[in-house]
């Protein structure tokens, strides 16, 4: 999710981007758990596909490692048009799946925008790993397929 209102993005403007991680898997297991027994990580690249770190300056991350969440707060530059930051998810060294931020800005106007879009690579069947945005539309589709399966079974 973006902190950014869609029309008013502007060189010089503060932007925080923020990724959290669920598993259904992992119910109730704290996110430390997740990261030491399962190898899995939260973590922002640029769109050369660099690891950002915090000792780069022009970015600031902070992660909670009790909640699972990652933010990236930059200012942002005029080069910074069409430029992609990803929040990317890996278990075992996989990558599992990503959410890509663009920010474009107008020709026309002063007027600028992000974007967001989510990919995700198959994942095993034990462990789930997706991204707020994602498992708020699919709880409720599995929940009602579920319902439908109950009352045709019986």
């Amino acid at each position: 999710s973006s902190s950014s209102s869609q029309t008013e993005i502007s060189a010089g403007s503060s932007v925080s981007l923020s990724c959290q991680l669920y598993s259904y898997s992992f119910a109730g297991v704290s996110c430390d758990d997740w990261i030491r027994s399962e190898r899995i990580y939260l973590f922002w690249v640029n769109q050369a596909g660099d690891k950002l770190t915090i000792s780069d300056s022009r970015y600031q991350i902070l992660f909670s490692s009790g909640r699972c969440i990652s933010n990236l707060t930059t200012t942002l530059l005029n080069e910074d048009d069409n430029r992609e930051w990803r929040c990317e998810v890996t278990h075992r060294n996989q990558l599992k799946t990503s959410a890509t931020y663009t920010v474009k800005t107008s020709v026309s106007s002063s007027n600028s925008e992000m974007t967001s879009r989510q990919t995700t690579a198959a994942a095993p069947a034990q462990v789930i790993v997706i991204i707020v945005e994602f498992a708020v539309f699919a709880a409720p589709t599995v929940i009602l397929l579920q319902i439908i399966c109950a009352r045709r079974a019986g």
